[in-house]
């Protein structure tokens, strides 16, 4: 970026203290970072330099080989475009996995917060009558449920031999 730009987004972004110091003591060509940049600059372009000898005769024969078998080459760009998805889709995987485990453990602890201070502001005599009366209604959800449930598979099971019995609504009737 050249320093007009640089200026102007400083200016326009950060308070104009804050610019100042950031022109002082980050932009300035004698601040340290700058001296670190340059320096660094000047040494990757020495490995460059020193390198570009030995990788060009190698980039070459590279472009070479991809001239002489083009078909390979769409083949070997083809590879490397499903090896980056696949690459790309675990990243996504993991990301996933990973904040779904954050919420998971903040959903546990949270509960566990509260349950300590419900405790904590019932009493421990409450708080485990509360929740005996809890679990029972619970308990007793869960039973008519079951019934239900058991209810329409005897059901469900009555339908299905009656038609094996009669021979005309089975499965294998029509076979």
């Amino acid at each position: 970026m050249d320093a007009s730009l640089t200026s102007r987004l400083l200016t326009e972004l950060l308070p104009a203290d804050v610019a100042a110091s950031v022109r002082r003591h980050m932009l300035h060509p004698s601040s340290p970072l700058q001296t670190v940049a340059r320096a660094a600059t000047a040494r990757a372009q020495g490995l460059a330099a020193a390198l570009a000898p030995h990788v060009a005769p190698l980039a070459d024969w590279a472009a070479g080989v991809v001239a002489d078998n083009q078909g390979l080459a769409g083949l070997a760009v083809l590879l490397a475009v499903v090896a980056a998805v696949v690459v790309v889709m675990n990243w996504l995987r993991r990301l996933v996995m990973w904040w779904t485990r954050v919420v998971f453990r903040l959903t546990l602890w949270a509960l566990v917060a509260v349950l300590v201070a419900w405790v904590w502001q019932r009493g421990v005599m409450e708080s485990v009558r509360d929740a005996v009366v809890v679990g029972g209604k619970v308990a007793g959800y869960l039973a008519v449920v079951r019934d239900v449930w058991v209810a329409e598979y005897n059901r469900y099971e009555g339908q299905q031999n009656m038609g094996y019995r009669t021979g005309g609504r089975g499965r294998s009737s029509g076979r």
